[in-house]
């Protein structure tokens, strides 16, 4: 309900010496006429039947999975272990559905000091309980800090966090910590909001990602971890203790790998699961047109990009990279393998960032312009395999796009489509040509996670030897406070990564989930969040009607 229809419901209940509550109470079983707009006394009565109602076990279905699925408070590989780290834990601070940093998670305050962004104070709030009874303390949020960057683990959460010290994190009361960096980071609320920035408990799952047993899965947030069989699915139980007044809804919520499209589609239909995401885009109509079923779609700047490897052949070679990317038909891409969903993209990530640089011209298919690369590259009539696996809605279908395209360059592309354990196994991050997917990040957070060689997921090996210069803008950036010089230095970086780099990101999805009609609480997301609002919200924010 808006905030004008409040007041004026307010002014009306004072009118009339009642409650707000008492007032909408009476509206909504039709007993009393507001005086106000006949559509304020329908919002009324929608306000009372929107109520949130407690019980029921919600089943969703998540895209991928294998037996090598893991838990872990602070890393993912997988949509499902996503799925399973957001219902068990959460971070200081979070993004909203306009991607905006909100302070609405554990931290009560997180400030650095006047002009000096290396020096920064977070102070949780009181009375906040882990699954186990244990009180949130300033030692959790160091040992969680220090975990995540324990160089060891190499955890997804930590890739941006590089300027942390653990030497220089200090406890100063039961609830406050000051943190010394390396350096000035300005990108320091941006990587603590990560969903993968998790706060665990002291002692949490040491010296292992993934392999605490299922007691000593710990967290925060709305669920806690009854059982979990990797590859299959996990039972996460309603926490007594959660510190968000009446959150959750649910008594249990459970998360059920499909790495078969078709398979999570029958399942939404048949009532086997209460939703399903990622949604291929050629049963949207299906499942709109079912009864009981709908489809919530979220623009984002989620991505699925070809990975070109730029330190081995033949993508050594900058004129292969550059002719590759003149293959692609973007819109054409994105009108097949995503039926429309989704927008374009001009081979550089985060377009939601406030420093993307828009100017850029935007890359548009040319093939002889690639076949005179090609040509020149001595690689004239090239063949080679682009390895993928069903983990994000397009990575298979804009394989298949591009490999179609390529052949009027006369490239021959062979698309080997993996299952989920092979392709993310021993050769992850060593394909030559390979998909991948991504989420919705700011620019300098996409960096730390995949663009530099400290990067965890760095698939494309990027930067090489010859383009060094970028490691060392992205040290710039991260502690330049002026926002305009800043901009500067990352239009500098997005310029080496269009020229030289080595994704080809053809284009971002929109998010396309599927849930039963029961299901209430949904809501649009407009940048970027995690499928289905309750999932981005570790399934919190929702409940059956």
């Amino acid at each position: 309900m808006r905030e004008d229809e409040l007041n004026q419901i307010d002014e009306e209940a004072r009118r009339r010496g009642i409650s707000r509550e008492e007032l909408l109470k009476r509206a909504a079983i039709g007993g009393l006429a507001l005086a106000t707009s006949g559509g304020l006394a329908q919002a009324a009565r929608g306000a009372i039947e929107a109520k949130p109602k407690r019980g029921g076990s919600f089943r969703v279905g998540v895209a991928g999975g294998s037996a090598k699925d893991i838990i872990d408070g602070q890393d993912i590989v997988t949509n499902p272990d996503q799925a399973r780290l957001v219902a068990g834990w959460e971070t200081l601070l979070n993004y909203d559905k306009n991607f905006k940093l909100r302070l609405n998670g554990l931290a009560e305050e997180i400030s650095a000091e006047k002009n000096n962004a290396a020096v920064w104070t977070i102070r949780v709030r009181p009375g906040i309980e882990f699954h186990n009874g244990k009180t949130l303390t300033a030692d959790d949020v160091i040992y969680s800090l220090r975990r995540l960057i324990n160089p060891k683990l190499k955890l997804f959460g930590g890739a941006a966090l590089s300027t942390l010290s653990a030497s220089g994190m200090k406890k100063l009361d039961s609830r406050t910590v000051r943190l010394n960096l390396k350096a000035k980071d300005v990108t320091i609320l941006d990587s603590l909001a990560q969903y993968v920035a998790g706060i665990v408990p002291v002692g949490y799952s040491p010296n292992a990602i993934g392999k605490a047993t299922i007691k000593q899965q710990i967290g925060t947030g709305p669920y806690k971890l009854k059982s979990f069989t990797p590859g299959q699915q996990s039972v996460h139980v309603r926490n007594p203790n959660y510190w968000r007044t009446g959150q959750p809804y649910f008594d249990q919520v459970v998360v059920i790998d499909f790495p078969d499209d078709t398979a999570r589609v029958n399942a939404l239909l048949g009532g086997q699961i209460d939703a399903g995401v990622q949604i291929p885009p050629a049963q949207v109509s299906v499942v709109q047109g079912h009864s009981g079923t709908k489809i919530l779609e979220s623009p984002t700047a989620q991505w699925t990009p070809i990975c070109m490897r730029v330190d081995a052949a033949p993508f050594n070679d900058v004129r292969v990279r550059q002719a590759m990317r003149l293959i692609a038909d973007r819109p054409q891409i994105v009108a097949q393998g995503l039926a429309g969903h989704g927008h374009i993209g001009n081979d550089l990530y985060a377009p939601f960032d406030v420093m993307y640089d828009s100017d850029l011209p935007q890359r548009h298919q040319d093939i002889a312009q690639a076949k005179s690369l090609l040509k020149a590259a001595g690689q004239s009539n090239l063949t080679v395999d682009l390895q993928t696996t069903n983990g994000a809605l397009g990575q298979n279908e804009g394989a298949q796009v591009f490999a179609q395209q390529a052949k009027a360059a006369g490239v021959t592309v062979n698309v080997k489509v993996l299952d989920s354990g092979t392709f993310y196994g021993s050769n992850y991050l060593k394909w030559t040509f390979s998909t991948d997917f991504w989420g919705t990040r700011n620019y300098l957070q996409q960096v730390a996670s995949g663009s530099l060689p400290t990067s965890p997921y760095n698939e494309t090996h990027w930067p090489d030897t010859a383009d060094a210069k970028f490691k060392s803008l992205y040290k710039q950036a991260v502690s330049t406070v002026d926002p305009k010089k800043r901009a500067d230095i990352e239009h500098e970086m997005q310029k080496l990564e269009y020229d030289n780099g080595g994704y080809i990101i053809w284009g971002f999805s929109n998010f396309l989930d599927g849930y039963s009609t029961k299901v209430k609480g949904l809501i649009k997301g407009d940048k970027g969040v995690i499928p289905l609002n309750g999932f981005a919200n570790g399934f919190r924010t929702i409940w059956f009607g």
